[in-house]
């Protein structure tokens, strides 16, 4: 445990998951994302592809002006990965981070908008920004689809919101002669009405710098790169929490949350709260070469009794076509045992197995990164009476050792349990 204040969520705990290996709406890299507060769904923003060419322009426009202009695609999941809408954002920036409003029972998304390049030619919000969600939609910047711009001064560069649930607060990053974050009302903000509560300038160790969160009066830093040739696994993620009252630097963590991951960039950082508990979630951008898809992690801020914290639990796992429940339907949970976490199964299938063979498919919530393994006892016929089963990285729950000269007609689950990563 790595808390110092109440409210902290511990950047060094046990990690779970929200969502593995997504595919977005475009091909392009994951650069953020939010939660809405009542469905549950997840936003997601990237940069356009190349190639597209929306209903009023000329012609398909190509990547590296898409990445200059400042033009994103918002892609809308389920919480169980399933892609239900998007839109399309001209001029707005480079999508470094969201905030998502259910403001009575209408969606709000708050992002960086009028677009500016940087010295690289890739454009950056300016300003903040909010608009209703619609599927399909087209909002470009300087027109009435959104509200009216505001940026803490006419200088700041780099400008992007975020959501404080704890507090309903509009969190502002933005760098003028340094980085700084500001605190304002939500409530004030969408009104129009922008008075800063407090300005913020944390020391951040130096690193790429992919995203932010703020809960609890504790302001959550994301920061590494993609795996390369200058860095391998397990890559160079790291987390830091600041304390919203003195500035101080409270933790900082490395972490090698989903090792398995291709291409693995660090994408993206938000606060979810499900049952009363705090969830930090935070993004990796996956598959090399792409399309890119979307992989979130999460750590929870619910307390551990007797060394045991529960990360996700049971989750029913949904059978392979020829398999049958044996008593109890087989399901799962993440559980973190003296800081590891750790797949358990239970429940049992019947069938006719004389061949490895699926059994059944894992929630996202469920599935690693690397393949978790291990013995369960079986019908015996004779010969073995344990299989193994596995927990693939492509959703898959196996088993092996049925053959036709020692057929599984049953296998029970309740005996599995293996460190998740």
């Amino acid at each position: 445990m790595s808390i110092t204040i109440e409210g902290q969520i511990d950047i060094a705990g046990p990690v779970g998951k929200l969502l593995h290996r997504r595919p977005l709406k475009n091909s392009t890299v994951m650069q953020s994302f939010g939660i809405e507060p009542v469905s549950g769904d997840v936003f997601v923003l990237q940069i356009m592809e190349g190639g597209i060419r929306l209903s009023d322009e000329p012609a398909a426009v190509d990547y590296a002006t898409r990445k200059a202009n400042g033009d994103l695609c918002l892609t809308r999941l389920t919480e169980a990965g399933d892609m239900v809408g998007y839109m399309y954002l001209r001029g707005f920036g480079h999508g470094v981070n969201l905030g998502v409003e259910n403001r009575d029972g209408t969606i709000w998304l708050w992002t960086e908008t009028r677009s500016m390049p940087n010295t690289k030619n890739e454009g950056y919000g300016a300003a903040v920004t909010s608009f209703t969600y619609a599927n399909g939609d087209v909002v470009t910047y300087g027109t009435t689809r959104h509200t009216k711009p505001y940026t803490p001064d006419p200088a700041a560069r780099f400008v992007t919101p975020t959501i404080d649930r704890s507090a309903n607060e509009l969190v502002i990053r933005f760098y003028l002669n340094g980085t700084h974050w500001e605190r304002y009302d939500l409530a004030k903000a969408a009104a129009g009405v922008w008075e800063p509560i407090q300005r913020l300038t944390p020391a951040l160790p130096s690193a790429v710098f992919q995203g932010y969160a703020s809960h609890g009066g504790v302001l959550y830093t994301l920061q590494g790169e993609a795996y390369s040739d200058t860095n391998p696994l397990p890559g160079n993620t790291y987390l830091t929490a600041f304390e919203w009252a003195t500035g101080n630097l409270l933790d900082r963590q490395f972490s090698a949350a989903a090792p398995g991951l291709e291409w693995r960039e660090p994408e993206g950082m938000t606060v979810a709260v499900r049952g009363g508990v705090p969830y930090l979630h935070f993004g990796f951008a996956c598959e090399d070469p792409g399309p890119r898809t979307c992989t979130i992690v999460s750590l929870s801020g619910a307390p551990e009794t007797d060394g045991v914290k529960v990360l996700t639990d049971w989750q029913p796992i949904a059978l392979a076509a020829g398999v049958t429940a044996d008593q109890n339907a087989p399901k799962g949970r993440l559980i973190s045992i003296a800081g590891t976490t750790t797949l358990q199964l239970s429940g049992g299938v019947k069938g006719n197995f004389d061949a490895d063979v699926v059994i059944g498919h894992l929630p996202d919530t469920l599935t690693p990164s690397v393949t978790a393994r291990a013995n369960v006892p079986r019908n015996s016929n004779g010969g073995y009476a344990v299989a193994r089963v596995e927990a693939g990285t492509d959703r898959e729950l196996r088993l092996f050792g049925g053959r036709t000269t020692n057929v599984i007609t049953w296998a029970q689950l309740d005996s599995f349990s293996a460190v998740w990563r």
